[in-house]
């Protein structure tokens, strides 16, 4: 089971508790941004993947692969972008 984070575009991502507030190194969190977050949920939950609330942060069970979620937000035209979500530690 894999877990790849998922957030709106345009709204902040929020601090998680396991991420460092300071860093010496690259330090990066990979994740999935759609335009229509609760669009997108529920085009992945009809196609069969489950979506986990884990404090407020929404986490898809994206199982071995990305390809099928991928095709599930297309399939229902959710705009999305695999990136970087970490603009909230400091690198010092």
């Amino acid at each position: 089971m894999g877990l790849l984070p998922i957030t709106e575009k345009g709204k902040p991502v929020a601090c998680q508790s396991d991420w460092p507030l300071f860093y010496m190194n690259d330090f990066s969190r990979l994740g999935i941004v759609v335009t229509g977050l609760a669009q997108a949920v529920e085009a992945l939950e009809t196609s069969g993947y489950r979506v986990l609330d884990n404090d407020g942060a929404l986490l898809v069970d994206i199982g071995a692969e990305l390809t099928g979620v991928f095709t599930a937000l297309s399939a229902h035209r959710v705009e999305y972008e695999l990136t970087d979500l970490v603009s909230c530690v400091y690198q010092g």
